[in-house]
């Protein structure tokens, strides 16, 4: 039988496209999230390597910290995707980044349950509000131009 998977829009930020689903919504055991935008760097960086893995790393660890007391295991991979090659002051690049979060096998769930929605929903507002809010390195932009 194939896979079938599922994604649900959602509306939480004006700056930010975001989404979760699943690849496999009949044996549903792990959704990802995902949130994209276009950044534009605010000040002159020599390499943008360290800055973009620090910014990773904060996302990473805003996750782990939030899914404690949730129908999720304590175990997610944060998939940043900012490139450092081409980044420079103002220049708009895409990124995306894609959190992948493993649920609990002792309980069935369903993709659209009001459980997981808002536990989904509270992840993405504390992400976009926490290391994805405007910062001294980085602004956010809906479209490229």
């Amino acid at each position: 039988m194939a896979k079938q998977g599922r994604e649900v829009r959602t509306d939480i930020s004006d700056v930010f496209r975001t989404s979760y689903g699943t690849v496999d919504s009949s044996t549903l055991k792990s959704l990802y999230l995902n949130l994209s935008t276009w950044v534009e760097p605010l000040k002159e960086v020599d390499n943008w390597d360290r800055p973009i893995k620090k910014f990773k790393y904060m996302i990473d660890n805003l996750i782990h910290r939030e899914l404690k007391d949730t129908e999720f295991k304590q175990k997610a991979i944060v998939d940043l995707d900012l490139r450092a090659s081409g980044m420079k002051l103002g220049k708009r690049s895409f990124m995306r980044c894609e959190v992948t979060m493993f649920l609990n096998s002792r309980n069935k769930h369903n993709i659209k349950s009001l459980i997981l929605s808002e536990t989904i929903n509270n992840i993405t507002k504390k992400v976009i509000n926490g290391p994805l809010s405007p910062t001294q390195t980085f602004k956010f932009h809906k479209k490229k131009k």
